[in-house]
């Protein structure tokens, strides 16, 4: 009786080691994991499953969101430093820092909940719900 095939079934990935490197430059030049996707042609749940699936990929993937937010970093320096940026420039990297920085860079929240005239609440009426986490950044 013959044995049965164990590879998977369906289309071949589109992955190349190459792409290690690549993900690396291009996010070293400031853009996101997704555009890296358009870049190359695969959408952002390629991207995603590479990363689950190639260890060496999401290496170079935390490696190039490292070197993507150096990018940023030197931008706001730049802005800072000599005024640089065009309107809306310090905006844009203020907001390309947030949403790239994780806890570097993020703002802490406070929230404050009170009951009628600023009396404290009774814990049985309050109540918090988190929204789930996929594990993933926001941008990528």
């Amino acid at each position: 009786m013959p044995k049965a095939d164990k590879r998977p079934t369906g289309r071949p990935s589109k992955y190349e080691r190459r792409y290690c490197e690549e993900v690396v430059a291009d996010m070293a030049d400031g853009f996101s994991l997704t555009a890296f996707a358009g870049k190359i042609g695969v959408s952002r749940s390629t991207i995603n499953e590479w990363i689950d699936q190639f260890p060496e990929f999401s290496e170079a993937v935390s490696r190039a969101k490292a070197a993507r937010l150096r990018k940023w970093e030197e931008m706001g320096h730049k802005i800072a430093d000599k005024g640089t940026g065009g309107p809306g420039g310090a905006t844009m990297v203020v907001f390309g820092l947030k949403n790239m920085g994780g806890d570097e860079w993020s703002a802490p929240e406070r929230r404050e909940l009170t009951g009628k005239d600023g009396e404290a609440l009774p814990a049985a009426q309050v109540t918090i719900f988190a929204l789930p986490d996929n594990g993933r950044d926001r941008d990528g």
